[in-house]
């Protein structure tokens, strides 16, 4: 069985769709079927990055993305394609169709129509089970919410070392993502350092195509405590070794959630606002708010009243935990195990 991937990464769509479909390769790749990755070259991009995990990577190139991609999928003829991508919808998906057995489409936005056989969308909003009802064919499954979560098998295994208190946090871990191009990060690390002792625990975690780098290990430095990962695979470990989380929201908040980790959220795009807000709403998390929209005192007003809400953080890690197993990648393997051979 073949699988290929149409998902790009870059400075200004970020990571996380990339990184989602390498935990879903990988876990296919546990049970035999072999993936394959159709990328676009751009600044950001994750290529040698996917290549460096053993899969083979074709380049799409040119204005034509559904014709170039089908240049490469009637050689593969795979028995899926996966599709993780916004630009992407239903003419693009009806046009590579005669190149493949089934359509699997990964989608948080539920703007625009598909063609497709299989369908995933690994959040939760109000009325989350309604959202892809005229989006999708009738004989469309649908994947939806976080018991699907596309997680790495590391998360599930930290997972049962998890120890939480009610107490004050011990160690910070801050992360806005892959890129973060307006520096959130550096804007709370600043404030951190007013807020804590020079010496409190932080890991701080950043991509290797944030544009921003040099300056947070900079401004790292001048605090003892401070730590900074780039391109770090051991998040699971940073979030099972932290008492509390600030940073982004996106795929993140699930691997916050099977951990137990307490979150303040801030918002680094538009796709991240209303799953954070209904979280928010829950209790599951405080999200304060788009960037963009949040001056250094509204986040230091939110960064003090979160440090001192000890039964707060202490009820977002018993809310978050039963949403999330960490056997996501598995469910989802199996269903298109199962549907392959239908």
């Amino acid at each position: 069985m073949r699988v290929a991937f149409r998902v790009d990464a870059s400075r200004d769509i970020g990571t996380g769709h990339v990184m989602r479909c390498l935990t879903l390769a990988e876990a296919l790749r546990r049970h035999g079927p072999a993936a394959i990755f159709l990328c676009r070259e751009q600044p950001g991009h994750l290529i040698e990055l996917i290549r460096s995990r053993g899969f083979e990577t074709g380049i799409i190139a040119g204005a034509d993305d559904a014709g170039a991609s089908a240049q490469h999928l009637s050689s593969l003829r795979p028995e899926w394609v996966v599709v993780d991508h916004y630009s992407l919808d239903k003419r693009w998906e009806g046009a590579i169709r005669p190149h493949t057995g089934k359509i699997f489409i990964i989608d948080d936005l539920a703007d625009r129509d598909h063609d497709c056989d299989l369908l995933l969308d690994q959040n939760l909003y109000e009325g989350v089970e309604h959202r892809y009802a005229a989006r999708v064919p009738r004989h469309c499954r649908q994947l939806i919410g976080p018991p699907y979560a596309l997680l790495r098998p590391e998360f599930a295994e930290f997972r049962s070392r998890v120890a939480r208190s009610a107490g004050p946090v011990s160690r910070w871990l801050v992360s806005f993502g892959g890129v973060d191009s307006t520096n959130e990060t550096a804007r709370v690390l600043s404030i951190l350092g007013e807020l804590l002792p020079p010496t409190s625990p932080v890991d701080v975690v950043i991509g290797p195509s944030n544009p921003h780098g040099r300056e947070i290990v900079e401004l790292a430095s001048r605090h003892p405590g401070m730590v900074v990962h780039t391109g770090t695979n051991r998040m699971a470990e940073l979030m099972c070794a932290a008492g509390a989380f600030i940073g982004a929201g996106g795929s993140t908040t699930w691997e916050r959630f099977c951990l137990g980790l307490p979150s303040l959220v801030i918002a680094v795009a538009e796709n991240q606002v209303p799953t954070s807000q209904y979280l928010s709403k829950l209790g599951a998390i405080d999200y304060i708010g788009r960037g963009s929209d949040l001056t250094a005192n509204d986040i230091r007003a939110a960064l003090s009243r979160f440090l001192s809400d000890h039964e707060g953080r202490s009820k977002m890690a018993e809310l978050g935990m039963p949403l999330v197993d960490g056997q996501g990648a598995e469910r989802v393997n199996k269903c298109l195990l199962e549907f392959a051979s239908a």
